[in-house]
């Protein structure tokens, strides 16, 4: 199950970029999903699921939000068989 679902540890750059759209975006997300982010993202570099990735992409996609991050998608996006 880990391999479908590995943790991934954002950069301090990435996380900074993730809390600030998810701060912004606030009023507009369901409290339960604002402080789901708020809580992954205080660290000064977040540590996620590719599930919880996707999560709080396709949270913000929910808003109407429509630059979400290339390296967001690039780390949800399948990958290839080996």
């Amino acid at each position: 199950m880990q391999q479908n679902n590995p943790i991934i540890e954002l950069t301090m750059e990435q996380t900074s970029q993730l809390r600030q759209i998810w701060i912004s975006h606030g009023p507009d997300l369901r409290p339960d999903d604002f402080t789901f982010g708020k809580v992954k993202l205080s660290r000064p570099q977040a540590k996620l699921t590719k599930n919880q990735v996707y999560r709080m992409m396709m949270t913000l996609a929910e808003t109407g939000y429509d630059d979400i991050p290339e390296w967001m998608l690039e780390l949800t996006d399948p990958q290839e068989l080996k």
